[in-house]
């Protein structure tokens, strides 16, 4: 994996103070770090947390932590190598959303603030958060979000996916091939576990005897 992009070595702001402030940083799919922060088990949490931590640390001095910092991402789908992918940190709490500082990292894309199609998206993400609830996606897409997104499909999903043929074949048909490739291995995974867990029950049924039928056995 490559290195990420060079982030300014003075941001201009001293370690972690009250007043509010918006991070931002774009950088590639293929260059966001892995730090082993979240475990090998679910790469792209790890990617994630390891990214926001450096934010953290490179602007604050501190870890990143989620009850302390608020934060959006787009484009953050690390199955794609090559890909602007953008990290928003959020710290502090104001009366008007409209004064916070936005400090931008913008390697390697220069200008990034003066970007309209960025301007117009941090405006749909305000700094103060709004109460409101989020709608539940089919299953079907929140599938492919996870293979574009490199992450571990749960065994409730798998199981629904595989009950439901028409949106496996719609899956197949809105993926790549090396995705829908990656989400047949983790099927058939799951479905061979299951089967050798199965095989393995049988076999310890059958091989245990009661102690009634020992006694039955000794007459």
């Amino acid at each position: 994996m490559g290195s990420v992009p060079r982030i300014p070595e003075d941001p201009g702001l001293p370690p972690l103070h009250a007043s509010p402030v918006r991070i931002l940083v774009q950088t590639l799919t293929h260059l966001v770090p892995s730090d082993g922060v979240a475990g090998d088990e679910d790469p792209y949490s790890d990617r994630l947390i390891s990214m926001l931590d450096r934010i953290c640390k490179h602007t604050w001095n501190v870890e990143f932590e989620p009850g302390a910092f608020r934060w959006y991402t787009y484009g953050d789908e690390f199955g794609y190598n090559n890909r602007p992918c953008f990290f928003l940190v959020d710290y502090g709490n104001a009366s008007n959303d409209d004064d916070v500082p936005v400090i931008s990292y913008d390697k390697p894309m220069p200008e990034l603030l003066q970007s309209k199609d960025v301007q117009d998206e941090l405006k749909e993400l305000p700094f103060t958060p709004q109460p409101y609830e989020q709608e539940r996606a089919p299953v079907r897409e929140t599938v492919r979000t996870r293979l574009r997104r490199a992450q571990g499909i749960p065994m409730e999903e798998l199981h629904y996916m595989k009950e439901h043929p028409e949106d496996m074949a719609w899956l197949e048909r809105k993926v790549k091939p090396g995705f829908w490739s990656q989400f047949l291995a983790q099927l058939n995974s799951h479905y061979k576990a299951k089967e050798e867990e199965k095989t393995l029950q049988s076999l310890h049924v059958t091989t245990t005897i009661s102690p009634w039928e020992d006694k039955k056995t000794e007459t």
